[in-house]
């Protein structure tokens, strides 16, 4: 059978709970109450049954025992259910009745799992802090931990840590083999744990970034972090008589991440440019004189980071630029590079002359693009390239960087 009443008690301990009354916010009288009609009760209306025997049944016995006050239309007992409402004098009896939690003893245990993991990383902490301020404020909390389930917090907790503090390269499968006992745990829930690492990274600078990207910048790798390089320039590899001249490979050579730390430049005759390369087609076909290329792979993670600046450090002389797309992605790409790498990029064939060449061969700006674009027409950072965002604007047209021919 059916339980209406005890469907009807959780309804209104849910409006309750949600109501000014709960938090002894209200300062008139208020009344939480269930409508009985076709919408919230079918079966009461369904004629061919005998469903609105039983829900009388079930209410009056719940009416008796102190839980509800029900209402009948033109005052007449026992004939047409207008409303229940809720006796909220009662709630505490009614929580164990319907073996049910109350809300504030939820709230209360997820205070506790951030009490047990707060003053560990300052990212933690603003995430911590952040879901305390909304369960004493009463503001929803869904998107940051469920109620119904605080193991599943303290285990994400558990989780961003063990992130958070990882310092050594390892590949996803090993870390969560290692710290969860398990190769399949983080792949489902490295999502969660990796969007509020980003939502709340203390330096702010992780936004946008996909869950993987967000795990790379914590040494965690899907594969092994590779380096593509091509080019003008003289590296070496572990002792000096390992010297590699890059010039004499047509397409280059990928790098470990691994290999990175072994890898020294040689200061002689070193590129005139170095530039970074936002996509593969495009690094494969550049052949630049006297540049030395990187394929950036869309947003770069610590390895690359490292190498770019061992290359800095070897060749301050040169100029620096990175090639991306002539879209949004593109652009905050390259500010992301210059801000991480403290490296003096500039953005090279991403200009106006280029975009009005390539026009013809753009796609369509969504409205998330002409949104992004009109914020940054505000970033003082953009500001050599705020005309050419005006200018996609009024086209509605973004580039990939492939259909951009370069020529030495």
């Amino acid at each position: 059978m059916r339980r209406y009443g005890e469907q009807i008690l959780h309804v209104l301990l849910d409006k309750y709970e949600n109501s000014l009354l709960y938090k002894g916010e209200n300062t008139r009288n208020q009344t939480i109450s269930f409508l009985v009609k076709r919408s919230t009760l079918p079966e009461y209306f369904d004629e061919t049954s005998e469903e609105y025997a039983i829900i009388h049944a079930q209410l009056l016995d719940l009416e008796e025992k102190g839980f509800l006050s029900l209402k009948w239309k033109n005052g007449k007992e026992g004939h047409i259910l207008e409303r229940c409402i809720l006796r909220t004098e009662r709630a505490e009896q009614i929580y164990p009745f319907l073996h049910r939690r109350s809300r504030r003893e939820k709230e209360e245990r997820l205070l506790a799992v951030c009490q047990e993991f707060s003053g560990n990383h300052p990212t933690l902490e603003r995430f911590l802090t952040e879901l305390r301020r909304r369960l004493e404020q009463g503001e929803p909390i869904r998107q940051l931990a469920d109620p119904e389930h605080p193991k599943e917090l303290e285990e994400c907790c558990r989780l961003i840590l063990q992130i958070l503090n990882n310092q050594n390269e390892i590949f996803l499968r090993e870390f969560s083999i290692r710290y969860c006992n398990d190769s399949k745990t983080v792949e489902r829930e490295m999502g969660r744990a990796a969007g509020i690492i980003a939502q709340f990274d203390q330096r702010g600078n992780l936004k946008g970034l996909t869950a993987e990207q967000v795990l790379e910048e914590y040494n965690i790798y899907r594969n092994p972090s590779w380096v593509l390089v091509k080019g003008k320039g003289n590296l070496r590899i572990g002792s000096k008589e390992n010297l590699l001249r890059l010039e004499e490979l047509r397409d280059g050579i990928g790098l470990s991440g691994r290999d990175i730390g072994e890898i020294s430049w040689e200061h002689g005759d070193g590129p005139r440019r170095v530039v970074t390369i936002e996509n593969l087609t495009s690094f494969h076909r550049w052949q630049e004189k006297g540049t030395l290329a990187v394929y950036l792979g869309g947003y770069h993670n610590q390895v690359k980071r490292c190498f770019l600046k061992k290359i800095y450090r070897a060749y301050p002389q040169a100029s620096y630029g990175h090639f991306g797309d002539l879209d949004c992605g593109g652009f905050q790409i390259w500010k992301d590079l210059r801000m991480k790498t403290g490296i003096p990029f500039e953005a090279r064939y991403m200009d106006a002359e280029t975009y009005l060449k390539y026009q013809a061969y753009g796609k369509e700006l969504t409205e998330h693009d002409r949104k992004e674009l009109i914020r940054m027409l505000q970033d003082p950072f953009f500001e050599g390239q705020w005309e050419l965002f005006e200018r996609m604007l009024e086209s509605g047209v973004k580039l990939e960087q492939e259909c951009i021919l370069i020529s030495s």
